[in-house]
């Protein structure tokens, strides 16, 4: 899948302490949640994904090995356009996402997940509270964006939106967030992934949801420290 489409990038800036200043008065830059879970879990998979995916672009009667980076970078890009139709649902406004520059074929290969979202919605009773929210920590040096913070059937949650396949990681990643809202005094009861998967071949299955309980949130936050301490290391 080479990149011959549209798609409207919003780069978003580095995560920067609050208070915590250096000698010149600057506010230290700290990592975020994404770049430390990437120390940790097993890459085998991601190889072996890597190595099917460039052997599908092999054209064996040219010789010529096609780029999986291309591939990967096209599925990121269908999780930002279902994302953003998301966010602008949830601001209570219509997407409009060919207007604000998405590219039809994104638009058309988001849709599956568009469909799951937008059935979770209809499923559940929520309330946003904070839409796209940046959680920045000077106590744990650490930054992240939730995709959703609400009441969920009278429950206050961090929600993240997913259009790949469920991996444990999600849940250091949800935890994560969840100790990054309390830091920033913001009340939270559990966490929850809502999974649209991209892929007509889930069928039925093609929302899933998966809830991280209060009790469960100590143990994971500890990885993610450990991870942490990993990223700063290597």
């Amino acid at each position: 899948m080479a990149k011959k489409y549209q798609i409207p990038f919003n780069k978003r800036p580095a995560y920067l302490t609050n208070k915590k200043v250096d000698a010149t008065g600057r506010r230290y830059k700290v990592p975020s949640v994404t770049q430390v879970l990437g120390v940790i879990g097993n890459p085998e998979g991601l190889i072996n994904w890597a190595i099917r995916e460039t052997i599908k672009l092999i054209d064996w009667d040219k010789r010529q090995v096609g780029d999986y980076t291309e591939l990967r970078d096209w599925y990121a890009d269908i999780g930002t356009t279902a994302h953003r139709h998301m966010e602008v649902l949830l601001e209570k406004s219509t997407p409009e996402l060919l207007e604000e520059g998405f590219d039809q074929k994104l638009i058309d290969a988001a849709q599956y997940s568009i469909n799951a979202f937008e059935l979770w919605l209809e499923r559940h009773k929520v309330e946003p509270l904070y839409i796209e929210e940046v959680l920045v920590s000077d106590t744990y040096e650490l930054g992240g964006t939730a995709d959703l913070i609400a009441t969920v059937d009278g429950v206050v949650e961090v929600i993240d939106f997913k259009t790949g396949k469920v991996l444990n990681k999600h849940k250091l990643q949800v935890a994560a967030y969840f100790m990054l809202a309390q830091d920033a005094g913001i009340h939270v009861d559990q966490c929850r992934m809502v999974y649209g998967h991209r892929n007509k071949k889930s069928g039925d299955n093609q929302l899933q949801e998966v809830i991280v309980y209060k009790d469960e949130i100590e143990e994971l936050w500890n990885c993610v420290r450990a991870a942490k301490y990993l990223f700063e290391r290597v």
